[in-house]
């Protein structure tokens, strides 16, 4: 093949080239045409199906958050195009969404009396911060401590009165009857409980504000967190429940284990309860919200077939017990 020969195969392979772009270009503004009519979210959908990497797609994408009014759109498209001639548009959709999410917010807790007014003002000039930084994720630092004794390490006067109270009650002593909670009590499902404050608060903003608005999460999953990133601080202890509704503040609360299906007596064993301290802090002028909780087991423990399933499940509701006591602060329940 001569040079003339090649040159003439180099230009037959660059007008069908051209022909195809052509053609393939008129596809998509033909396409986008359509998006532009409907000025639906479906339309946009179908046009991101015919081309993944479409040359308006852009543009597309405002016409879908126009429709939508999507927050996780919004979100996508100010981090996708910083610099978009429809940065002011998409800006103020984001501003609207984020007042209307704050107008519903603020219907509820007028409209509620028994709230915390220091938590709700607190809320409210979170949410406010969160506008003004386009901030969508709070996250959760939790770290605990375990701090059991077994009935034995208790004072003597305290277990005489203890023995002396069962036997009038139940016809037997407490020290013969009762388990050591410090073999019984497992560290390993600490962290899966901790999920369940995490998931309760998610779930509590998702009841009261759209959904993915606002989302929570471990903190483990950033490190290190940015100087304006929003983090509640939760710690807690885990200890002994004693009596102090009854009046016997060092006394321990004790729970009976029962056979399941005949109901006779198995053990007797010690209430677990759990101090919690919740602190939640914006980066700016020290603006805190802070509050202690200490959470009990509810007054029935059911579907218990082991000692360690006995504890297990005063620990979950210790935990939720605390998570409710959040949401109902802020009036996200």
């Amino acid at each position: 093949m001569n040079f003339t020969t090649k040159q003439k195969s180099y230009s037959i392979l660059l007008f069908f080239i051209l022909l195809f772009s052509y053609f393939s270009f008129f596809d998509d503004y033909f396409k986008y045409l359509e998006v532009k009519k409907n000025r639906t979210s479906d339309s946009c959908i179908s046009y991101y199906l015919d081309f993944p990497n479409g040359y308006y797609t852009e543009d597309v994408k405002v016409i879908e958050i126009e429709d939508s009014r999507d927050i996780v759109l919004v979100r996508a498209f100010i981090n996708d195009y910083p610099n978009s001639n429809y940065s002011s548009i998409v800006n103020l959709i984001n501003l609207e969404i984020w007042n209307e999410e704050i107008s519903r917010y603020n219907s509820v807790v007028t409209s509620n009396s028994n709230l915390e007014k220091d938590a709700v003002e607190f809320f409210r000039t979170m949410l406010i911060y969160m506008r003004e930084r386009n901030k969508s994720k709070i996250f959760l630092d939790l770290t605990g401590i375990i701090d059991l004794k077994d009935f034995d390490d208790y004072p003597k006067e305290v277990i005489n009165m203890m023995n002396q109270l069962t036997l009038d009650y139940d016809n037997r002593n407490t020290s013969d009857n009762i388990a050591n909670i410090t073999n019984n009590y497992s560290e390993g499902f600490i962290k899966d409980y901790e999920k369940i404050i995490i998931e309760s608060i998610d779930s509590s903003f998702e009841n009261i504000l759209s959904n993915n608005f606002i989302n929570v999460e471990s903190s483990d999953k950033i490190n290190p967190l940015s100087t304006n990133d929003l983090l509640i601080k939760i710690s807690y202890n885990i200890k002994n429940q004693n009596m102090s509704e009854y009046g016997f503040p060092n006394m321990p609360n004790i729970w009976i284990y029962e056979e399941q299906e005949t109901n006779n007596f198995l053990s007797y064993l010690i209430g677990v309860s759990i101090k919690f301290e919740f602190d939640f802090s914006l980066p700016i002028n020290n603006q805190k919200y802070t509050f202690s909780y200490e959470a009990n087991p509810l007054e029935n423990v059911n579907n218990i077939t082991s000692l360690e399933s006995g504890y297990k499940e005063m620990t979950k509701q210790n935990f939720q017990d605390f998570s409710n006591t959040i949401a109902n602060k802020f009036g996200i329940y």
